[in-house]
């Protein structure tokens, strides 16, 4: 395969990925590492990650372990990566971190080079852009027209229909 082929063929993708609660805190670098390591492995460029953390998960998970038994999970460390690689190592990367010991569930994605994380910050950001303002730009109130709420009662039906009848007779 040429340089220009492969080059063409590199695609940005993100996994994210659950190792047991049962694996030691002070081994999780270790864990995460060799995640990053199968992943890098395949010729991958990394681009962003995410060390695990410990998160409560939303629902009961259950692995097959050696024994043939189940064994149960509540809680679990979080971690992803951002990488780049061609399209033809991808299969080879996702099967790789899915039968990892440790690795309780992953998910891969497609992605965009661009960091899309928006953190803790994105209802702040998510509501900033609804105002059309950047986030450090205050919104000035303006005192000095006083505000007069006039209550309305209710139109009824007549009033209505008057009222459409006029905007129909104008158009």
């Amino acid at each position: 395969m040429s340089e220009t082929t492969h080059a063409d063929n590199l695609s940005v993708y993100e996994i994210g990925y659950l190792i047991a609660s049962n694996v030691p805190e002070e081994k999780i670098p270790a864990e995460a590492e060799a995640v990053a390591k199968i992943i890098s492995s395949a010729g991958s460029t990394m681009i962003a990650d995410e060390a695990p953390h410990r998160i409560k998960l939303a629902y009961e998970m259950r692995k097959k372990n050696v024994g043939g038994s189940y064994e149960k999970y509540n809680e679990a460390y979080f971690g992803w990566i951002k990488f780049e690689v061609g399209s033809d190592a991808i299969e080879a990367i996702k099967k790789s971190v899915e039968i990892h010991p440790s690795v309780l569930r992953m998910l891969l994605t497609t992605t965009v080079r661009e960091n899309t994380y928006l953190g803790k910050r994105a209802p702040a950001i998510a509501a900033d852009i609804a105002f059309k303002k950047s986030p450090t730009e205050k919104i000035a109130e303006d005192t000095s027209t006083p505000v007069v709420k006039k209550e309305v009662a209710p139109a009824s039906i007549e009033e209505m229909d008057k009222s459409i009848d006029e905007m129909v007779k104008e158009a």
